[in-house]
């Protein structure tokens, strides 16, 4: 039988709102009180975790990564403070949604699995990303997307900015299998240009026609280059309509991607305004360099894998999607090698409290939580995950308020890697995870198996 008692902290994510400060005790793997200091005695045997000077919440819940099963991505999503992550965003993800959680208990973290529309497009044989899939292909997709779904995939995750062909007809279809089962699809809207909202009236209109529960992916990446309000509003108005929609979005101007893909075709280039000098190569041989045309090409060709940072958004777009009571903060994390890649793999959510709460003020502690935890919970449907109240999962994150940070940087410039500071344990499973900004337990994570609902007909 395993134990935690915490102690002296303020919690936060309670089964009621607000805050207080409270005693927590964990028993195998679950919360099974939460009181206020003195009220619960330690039971002998308990190992003790003193929380004082602290805010004891839920595990921070992040709802878009493409960590899918990457190591060394998910220690560094442990590191801050984020204990259940979604993979398999932007249409990319694992076929087999069953045999990848299988191999997943273990983990840094927990894992949950979404089924790709790239991955079913390329599986049905739709392998140009120009092209729209055929009709005898779009009902391969749906089968297979069926087949996940009932492998326990969490939801569907759309893609036609990687391709850019695809059709409304084949995402309806996808949209309607999730909805079916009563999970969520995540969408990586279309990039038609710069300022383009059309691709916002697309998916707002998956959302309505298909019924589904629809979360616009990295919104800030997607609307946040001076169209960021009318987007949220164009959002906010499909909603009073009855549009069940959502977003998520990080805490960095800059996106990332790998080169050779639609993203960086030169049309594609053109049509949103980026040119070569809003580049950086962030992961490979050639780390840190802005790319010349011969750089460009050359990479496109050779190395279509390694990524690039795009320097084209505003900071204050950033800040003015995070501060939205609809925005779920989300890492966009990748898999890298050690000293590669973007510093959202190791700074996002601190970086996120530390901007908007603390130095900021625009978001109350209290909202900080919610929408780091509570709110992701519901809209993937984690039901024990999310709050602090017995029953819950005992997935827990400690962190000084006054000391949380986030340190990383973009290679060239500092350490994409860097862990953040403030954040005293990470609790995974009931077992302590991180303590004082090192690992000491690195296989507590468990696979995520969304529940088999059956849809009336097939």
């Amino acid at each position: 039988m395993s134990m935690l008692f915490i102690s002296g902290g303020t919690a936060l994510g309670l089964a009621e709102e607000g805050r207080r400060r409270a005693d927590v005790l964990i028993r195998d793997g679950e919360i099974e009180a939460v009181a206020a200091p003195g009220e619960l005695t330690p039971p002998e045997g308990a190992r003790l975790l003193d929380a004082s000077g602290c805010m004891v919440c839920p595990g921070f819940i992040d709802p878009h990564s493409h960590i899918d099963g990457d190591v060394y991505t998910g220690t560094l999503s442990l590191l801050q403070g984020i204990t259940t992550t979604v993979c398999g965003n932007c249409g990319f993800s694992p076929l087999h949604t069953g045999a990848f959680l299988a191999e997943q208990d273990g983990f840094p973290i927990h894992q949950a699995m979404l089924i790709g529309m790239q991955t079913l497009r390329l599986a049905a044989g739709a392998r140009d990303p120009f092209a729209p899939a055929q009709l005898g292909q779009v009902a391969e997709m749906e089968r297979l997307c069926r087949q996940a779904l009932l492998e326990g995939a969490a939801g569907v995750s759309l893609g036609p900015a990687y391709a850019p062909g695809a059709s409304i007809e084949e995402m309806e279809a996808l949209c309607r299998q999730a909805q079916a089962f009563g999970r969520p699809v995540a969408i990586d809207t279309r990039m038609n240009s710069m300022t383009d909202l059309h691709s916002l009236e697309e998916a707002i209109m998956l959302a309505e026609d298909t019924g589904c529960r629809l979360i616009v992916s990295h919104f800030v990446y997607q609307y946040g280059v001076g169209v960021e309000y009318e987007a949220l509003s164009m959002l906010e108005r499909a909603r009073a309509r009855g549009a069940e929609l959502h977003l998520d979005s990080g805490m960095y101007k800059d996106w990332c991607s790998s080169v050779g893909s639609a993203l960086f075709d030169p049309e594609i280039m053109r049509a949103n305004s980026i040119e070569l000098e809003h580049l950086r190569v962030i992961t490979g041989e050639h780390l840190g360099a802005v790319p010349d045309e011969a750089l460009y090409r050359h990479l496109r060709e050779r190395h279509p894998h390694d990524a690039v940072s795009v320097n084209t958004g505003d900071q204050e777009a950033v800040y003015a999607i995070a501060r939205h009571p609809l925005t779920m903060v989300s890492t966009d994390a990748g898999a890298y090698v050690p000293g590669q890649g973007h510093p959202q793999i190791a700074g996002s959510f601190p970086r996120f409290l530390r901007e908007m709460v603390r130095e900021r003020g625009e978001v109350t502690w209290e909202e900080a939580v919610r929408r780091t935890t509570r709110l992701p919970a519901e809209v993937f449907g984690f039901e024990k995950k999310g709050r602090m109240r017995p029953g819950s999962d005992a997935d827990l994150v400690v962190f000084d308020p006054e000391a949380i940070a986030d340190c990383a940087d973009f290679p060239g410039l500092g350490r994409p890697n860097a862990a953040p500071l403030g954040i005293r344990a990470v609790i995974v499973g009931g077992e302590i995870a991180v303590y004082e900004g090192k690992i000491v337990h690195a296989h507590a994570g468990r696979a995520y198996s969304a529940g088999v609902s059956l849809p009336l007909s097939s």
